[in-house]
């Protein structure tokens, strides 16, 4: 499960002059100031491999110490725990202690989508046909780090995504870089969760990137807490909101993980602009998401979900497909109360065979002046089965189920929104 790390200021996050992006370019392309402290007795000469992976930070409460009989035990362990976790491999830059990777996706299918509406909405647009589409996204993906003479871990990040169905093209994912404890650039929100990374027609919209400056420490072995300012405004033309807020969103997580369970907690607090003037409403969110991995059968098997509430901060709860269709359907300063869940499941049939399924529920009340509340809703299921007969190449077929119901008095919106979408994909993915 992948979790979003580091962002910086209030600028679009199509912009490349983001200093964000100039400070992780100044960092993977310019000259190195300092040498390398893991590896450092002479600077290398030719391209060797290396693996881009900070080393883990030295917890400020000590665990039990470990066993002196078995020195070796802990390098094997981070060595098949990057392999686990897919820590990209790279080279060294030769004269330099410098590790640079770079990685990729590619994906492409075919996509058939259907519509079906119970009664005619008022108010509400013309139904969309059914349609047949031959999506392509991808991704590239450059990575650095270096471990400096001061024994901090420096490294940095610039991920772009491309999509034919999108106008936008290329987004740009990720500009961050990280010393130490601090992070600072554009990249996905720490408050969130489930990215829903095995699902591809979830996975294939971009995640809710924003501009971040934080710090996050381990406290124990299994341990972490990290505070954050963040600002939606990287974000701002999937949002459709304006902008005008002069404080960035403070977040606070907490992160447990030991290996096998991973529980993550997460408040937020969102300063929201009501009028084109100076005023303003604080709003806030949490979230309690947990992801669980067993061996069932003697295949592996992972549960993960989440649950989040919002009040006056809508842009907190949700997938990315539930947050593209809903958000830019409010209006500035419109007084929000939400929730949403998600519980998914994930299977390993055989070495090269693998299931996917999840259900989630997205439901947002618009409480306007007097009795009348406007209300929208979203119910999702979702399924696939994966082949992957080689690594990182994957074929499969995946179906969709969303039911959907919006009614906002006097307001003129999608008549999709108000009907059972179905969506059916077969895909092939490779990375590299």
């Amino acid at each position: 499960m992948s979790r979003g790390m580091s962002s910086v200021t209030a600028m679009g996050h199509r912009s490349f002059l983001h200093p964000g992006v100039i400070a992780a370019l100044v960092s993977l392309l310019g000259p190195q100031a300092a040498t390398g402290a893991l590896a450092a007795v002479k600077r290398r000469s030719a391209l060797q491999g290396c693996v881009v992976s900070a080393p883990e930070q030295s917890p400020l409460i000590p665990g039990k110490a470990a066993d002196a009989n078995d020195p070796d035990d802990d390098g094997d362990d981070e060595e098949e725990e990057d392999d686990e976790n897919g820590a990209p491999a790279g080279f060294y830059v030769p004269g330099s202690e410098t590790c640079v990777a770079i990685a990729g996706t590619l994906a492409t299918g075919v996509q058939y989508d259907w519509y079906r509406i119970k009664v005619p909405l008022t108010g509400a647009g013309r139904v969309s046909p059914d349609v047949t589409t031959f999506p392509i996204t991808a991704s590239l993906r450059l990575e650095s780090g270096q471990a400096l003479a001061s024994g901090l871990y420096l490294s940095t990040a610039i991920e772009l995504m491309f999509d034919t169905t999108s106008d936008d093209n290329p987004t740009l994912e990720e500009a961050s870089l990280t010393l130490g404890p601090f992070t600072a650039g554009v990249t996905s929100s720490w408050f969130d969760f489930w990215t829903g990374e095995d699902f591809v027609l979830v996975g294939r919209v971009p995640s809710r990137t924003v501009g971040l400056f934080g710090v996050n420490r381990r406290l124990t072995d299994t341990l972490q807490f990290s505070l954050s300012a963040e600002t939606l405004e990287s974000d701002q033309s999937a949002l459709g909101f304006s902008r005008g807020a002069r404080m960035p969103d403070g977040v606070a997580r907490l992160l447990y993980d030991d290996g096998a369970l991973t529980i993550h907690g997460a408040v937020a607090l969102h300063e929201q602009r009501l009028t084109a003037g100076s005023s303003r409403r604080l709003g806030r969110a949490a979230i309690i998401g947990a992801t669980w991995q067993h061996a069932f059968f003697g295949r592996n098997t992972t549960l993960s979900g989440q649950v989040a509430g919002a009040i006056d901060a809508a842009p907190y709860i949700g997938s990315q497909l539930d947050r593209r269709a809903v958000l830019p359907l409010l209006a500035i300063g419109e007084a929000t109360r939400g929730w949403s869940g998600v519980l998914s499941i994930g299977h390993d049939l055989s070495d090269t065979w693998s299931t996917n399924a999840y259900v989630s529920r997205y439901d947002l009340s618009l409480p306007f002046s007097g009795s009348q509340t406007g209300h929208i809703r979203i119910d999702r299921l979702s399924a696939n089965l994966v082949w992957k007969p080689v690594r990182g190449f994957k074929v499969g077929v995946e179906g969709s189920t969303a039911w959907q119901s919006t009614e906002i008095l006097s307001r003129v919106i999608s008549a999709s929104l108000a009907a059972r979408q179905t969506s059916v994909q077969m895909f092939l993915e490779r990375a590299f």
